[in-house]
């Protein structure tokens, strides 16, 4: 795990210009679902089963025989395999299910990417990053989501993000002490693709 002034380093060390060795490491990059992707869903055991779907805002989609699942933030592997899981336990001996992420949401004008939010927090979900120059930091998007919940431990927030190598690198930011002292030098700069988790408090009783 990095400290939150290793990771900015990290990330914003070096960003050279297109190259086909880059392009290549960002293939190696785990590609996950997100609202507006289409997805195309094949069960070799029942073709009546293959369907296309687009994931809608809410990141829910739901599948014949093998029930309702949030796909948001997981791998076309994951999704598979979530899928697999029911189908062999109630129809098949053996399911072969795959998975193919079709498309891939346009980044518009209006905005330089997609983060996703979860854990203790008002409002969790995929959340639309502003375009350059304004800079959207941890503690302004949990604003931006209705702050933590009630159990929310801001002593600890959780960023996950892959290099380009594919690599997933945590850091923790202590939004409470950034918020309290104004250390905004502390805050870190969210980018496209990264994960937010607000983790609940210990309670003892």
């Amino acid at each position: 795990m990095l400290s939150p002034e290793a990771f900015r380093k990290h990330f914003s060390a070096s960003q050279p210009a297109a190259s086909t060795n880059e392009t290549d490491a960002a293939d190696a990059k785990p590609r996950l679902i997100a609202p507006g992707m289409q997805l195309t869903i094949m069960v070799e055991q029942d073709r009546s089963l293959n369907r296309q779907a687009v994931v809608p805002p809410s990141g829910v989609i739901d599948f014949p025989g093998a029930g309702r699942f949030t796909v948001t933030g997981l791998t076309a592997e994951e999704l598979a395999q979530k899928i697999r899981e029911p189908l062999e336990r109630d129809f098949f001996k053996t399911a072969t299910v795959s998975v193919t992420i079709e498309t891939t949401p346009t980044v518009t004008a209006v905005s330089s990417g997609t983060i996703n939010i979860t854990g203790a927090i008002n409002r969790p979900g995929p959340m639309l990053l502003p375009p350059p120059p304004e800079v959207f930091t941890v503690t302004r998007a949990i604003l931006a989501a209705g702050g933590m919940g009630q159990f929310g431990d801001g002593s600890a927030v959780r960023v996950f993000r892959y290099d380009k190598t594919g690599k997933k690198i945590e850091t923790r930011v202590n939004v409470n002490r950034i918020m309290k002292n104004g250390e905004f030098e502390r805050d870190v700069p969210l980018q496209d693709g990264d994960w937010l988790v607000v983790p609940e408090k210990w309670i003892s009783f």
